[in-house]
């Protein structure tokens, strides 16, 4: 059975990211197979988690017999989490700086439209890496988010999670209470920020020897 390795971009980016480029480099000189799903399809204005989950198993039904590695930066860890819990198929998971409690971390920084009501205004503007501009996301991506919210991630996959000490968008705490009832996970903090670009090279390293630990 042969081993394909799936990699999940970030919120607000692509899969020509820094870090999935170098990962994508990588694996290929290791004679890995590597896919990087564009998860917004063009469609960022309308984008949920459960449209990128979709394109995700989507990507995993083209891989029948096979073992699936997944990893995830940011958002895309969060995503690469919930897909390990929904498909058998997934053997192992690595995650950087995931973006766990979305919804959480997510509403409080939109301030509702009306106060009394607490509704939130339809769109929110949004910096995006890939097109280097602010463009419009709408919040019913919060909606959609509640149902994945109650997921408790609970399946016993082998987990792999490198946390910057210095990240000011996910923060480290958020790895560390994910971790510390999971034993079939494991932390490692890293001395730098939400990008890991300063650890670059050690963590495609880390990520490869993880999987080959494992068995995948």
């Amino acid at each position: 059975m042969k081993t394909v390795y799936v990699y999940c971009h970030g919120f607000a980016s692509s899969p020509g990211s820094k870090k999935a480029t170098v990962f994508a480099q990588r694996f290929r000189e290791q004679g890995k197979e590597l896919i990087v799903p564009d998860l917004e399809k063009g469609d960022f204005r309308n984008l949920t988690l459960s449209g990128q989950v979709e394109i995700i198993q989507s990507v995993v039904d083209t891989l029948p017999d096979s073992r699936i590695g997944m990893i995830g930066s940011s958002m895309g860890g969060y995503l690469a989490a919930l897909v390990a819990q929904l498909r058998q198929e997934v053997k192992g998971v690595y995650l950087m700086c995931p973006g766990l409690q979305f919804l959480k971390r997510w509403k409080e920084k939109v301030v509702p439209e009306d106060p009394k009501s607490g509704r939130l205004p339809e769109v929110m503007r949004v910096y995006h890496y890939r097109y280097d501009r602010e463009m419009e996301l709408s919040t019913a991506i919060f909606e959609d988010a509640r149902k994945w919210d109650a997921l408790p991630l609970d399946r016993s996959v082998p987990t792999r999670i490198v946390h910057g000490v210095h990240d000011e968008t996910v923060p480290v705490v958020q790895s560390r209470e994910f971790a510390k009832n999971r034993p079939w996970v494991k932390l490692e903090e890293l001395d730098s920020d939400h990008s890991l670009l300063s650890h670059i090279d050690w963590i495609v390293d880390d990520c490869l020897k993880f999987f080959t630990r494992e068995g995948i």
